[in-house]
């Protein structure tokens, strides 16, 4: 059960959107030891975390990142991503979008909270869990929020996560969803 890290919501960490628009309780971050030169002393290769959208307005602009959001709390987003028309997103729906685009948001109907995985794109690639239940990190990692209470099977062992609760499994971490409603997704390395 090593493979997997609990984090617990008291442990997310608050700060303020790079733009100063919003509030970020970041779950998790990581950098990838082996990456070449050109990305070494980087804050971050990876991070995931939990936004909350209050107002209508510009996101923080992350060149040379790749970026998943999905909608997790509240009425839903209209999300326009550079000039092109805009996209209606509700709770359990995800967008895939590049950190240097120009992102306008309006709220449908008050605040929502959002999920937000974020690569450098130099050195992995973001897969969304739409694949079913069974959760397999192979060589990268799996990325894991329990929006309700949410049970998974792990080898011989039953893991727990109440709503609000994240995971993280490492290289080679294979589990089920067993229970309740997650969002999910994971982090597959590129060669470089």
């Amino acid at each position: 059960m090593t493979a997997w890290q609990v984090i617990r919501a008291a442990a997310f960490q608050a700060m303020p959107w790079r733009n100063g628009g919003g509030t970020t309780w970041e779950i998790a971050r990581g950098t990838f030891p082996e990456a070449p030169n050109g990305s070494k002393g980087a804050d971050w290769h990876w991070r995931f975390s939990l936004a909350e959208i209050a107002s209508d307005g510009p996101f923080s602009v992350f060149p040379g990142i790749d970026r998943l959001l999905t909608v997790i709390s509240g009425e839903g987003i209209d999300l326009k991503i550079d000039d092109a028309a805009p996209r209606r997103l509700h709770a359990g729906e995800d967008i895939a979008f590049r950190g240097e685009a120009a992102i306008s948001c309006d709220l449908l109907d008050g605040p929502t909270r959002d999920l937000n995985l974020m690569v450098d794109r130099r050195l992995a690639r973001i897969l969304p869990g739409r694949d079913g239940s069974r959760l397999q990190a192979e060589a990268g990692l799996i990325l894991l929020y329990a929006v309700e209470e949410v049970g998974l099977a792990i080898e011989t062992h039953e893991l727990r996560l109440a709503p609000g609760e994240a995971v993280i499994g490492n290289a080679g971490a294979t589990a089920d969803i067993i229970a309740g409603r997650a969002v999910w997704a994971r982090i597959e390395r590129l060669s470089v």
